[in-house]
């Protein structure tokens, strides 16, 4: 039986796979998606790097930091490109 809760918005397209019932497909493809999760993260992490990157030419560390949520030493870490978790680290090595 499937969850009702519907997936973050940007895998909201995963949700129709599930909408189609319960098929061999929709389990493998579910599958390759949890698999490709580590993947997604780290692409992700290399997109936001790069965004703050180009940020950072006509905003400070602290502007950016406030309208993410962020303090100005993470934005500066994340521009850097370091990160703060095991995963990643682990990921790298």
């Amino acid at each position: 039986m499937a969850s009702t809760t519907p997936p973050p918005e940007p895998f909201a397209v995963l949700a129709d796979l599930v909408a189609g019932g319960a098929t061999m497909h929709t389990a493998a493809q579910l599958g390759e998606a949890l698999n490709a999760v580590p993947q997604l993260q780290r692409w992700l992490r290399e997109q936001r790097r790069s965004v703050l990157q180009e940020l950072k030419a006509t905003h400070s560390n602290g502007e950016i930091g406030s309208r993410l949520g962020l303090t100005a030493q993470r934005v500066a870490d994340i521009a850097a490109g370091h990160s703060h978790t095991r995963a990643t680290r682990a990921a790298r090595a």
